[in-house]
């Protein structure tokens, strides 16, 4: 299937915070908008390039923050400015899906849309690609609402996992028994030695009139004040009504909000190879490490008697990394961090604490 010849969107989510890549990840511009593999191109951009060798430009579009409208023109000037959908501020994942499929069915009621992260690692772009028109063509055919999992290759518990029912998969596709959130240890160890779960990759593929349909009956007051606009406004995206809307909406996941209630829930296992990057764990994992697990992008590092070491440093720093083990160490912009691997969740805690240090002193 030709999906560049069929009506489907992709919607790509970047309203994230980063908040746990800090201080590489900021406020000021988030990880979604940072080149955190060191590839040349931001996970934006490599979305977005992934994305239009199956969408053309104009029926790709990005929700994300308003603040950050203009980084997003800038690292995807292909993009037409009105397929930016602005965000006055952030309300999880099924608002952002909202709006998104109200805009898409102004545009085309019949048409299907895919959602994915804009911040996600993708190990094979062939196999990614064909996953998603397999799922274009499913829920063309048969309807409902589809995901797509990733075969755990470890009991994570920095992952939300999908239980698949038993029985033979229909052209690749199971049905899904459960969403689970981040277990623990224990649960993540049973989740993997049974073979039932997926990792939840945070990518939906369905036609737009089927998860309005959704919203209508497991979010109707999110439903409604969408519709509301959509129905009797002159221009319903307008920022006005947009604030409206977001003032007036609570915050939910698409995954709790609608995935765990609806009937007609299908999955793929995807075939691509992924990670969310989510944390600096995350990031060891997918990067090469020396003989000893040291992970660093930048040659000027010397690594001595140091293990378990992630560096994330500017190119021209020359830096010696001596009887350290298991440390987080990062500087961007003048900021330089220095924290214990076993400490790495405090990490997303420390921009506000580090502003709350310099109104103290009066900076």
């Amino acid at each position: 299937m030709n999906v560049m010849n069929t009506n489907a969107y992709c919607v790509i989510m970047a309203g994230g915070l980063g908040k746990r890549f800090w201080p590489i990840s900021n406020k000021q511009q988030p990880k979604q908008f940072c080149d955190i593999m060191n590839t040349g191109k931001s996970f934006l951009r490599q979305t977005f390039e992934r994305a239009v060798t199956l969408f053309p430009p104009d029926r790709v579009l990005v929700v994300t923050g308003s603040a950050y409208e203009q980084i997003t023109r800038q690292q995807l000037p292909e993009l037409p400015p009105e397929n930016i959908l602005k965000e006055p501020f952030g309300r999880n994942t099924a608002p952002c899906i909202a709006y998104a499929a109200f805009k898409i069915a102004a545009l085309d009621p019949d048409a299907a849309m895919v959602v994915v992260p804009s911040d996600h690692f993708i190990y094979n772009d062939d196999a990614y690609r064909d996953n998603i028109r397999q799922g274009i063509a499913f829920v063309r055919r048969s309807g409902g609402l589809l995901t797509i999992g990733i075969a755990p290759t470890r009991p994570e518990t920095g992952y939300g996992y999908i239980q698949v029912k038993p029985g033979r998969p229909a052209d690749g596709v199971f049905r899904v028994k459960t969403f689970t959130e981040k277990p623990d240890e224990e649960l993540a160890k049973t989740f993997f030695s049974s073979g039932e779960f997926l990792w939840n990759a945070g990518i939906f593929i369905w036609q737009t009139r089927d998860i309005l349909q959704e919203f209508k009956t497991h979010l109707e007051d999110i439903y409604h004040l969408f519709d509301t606009c959509y129905r009797t406004a002159a221009l319903p995206d307008d920022p006005a009504n947009i604030e409206f809307i977001y003032s007036r909406c609570r915050g939910i996941s698409i995954d709790f909000g609608i995935m765990e209630h609806a009937a007609k829930v299908y999955v793929i296992k995807g075939g691509f190879g992924w990670s969310d990057v989510g944390t600096w764990h995350a990031f060891h994992e997918v990067n090469a490490k020396d003989e000893r697990g040291n992970v660093s992008h930048n040659s000027g590092v010397l690594f001595l008697d140091s293990s378990g070491c992630i560096v994330d440093l500017p190119r021209e720093r020359r830096v010696i990394i001596e009887g350290i083990d298991n440390c987080i160490i990062a500087e961007r912009d003048n900021t330089l961090m220095v924290c214990h691997r076993d400490y790495e969740e405090n990490i997303r805690h420390f921009e506000e604490r580090l502003k709350q240090l310099e109104i103290i002193r009066g900076k």
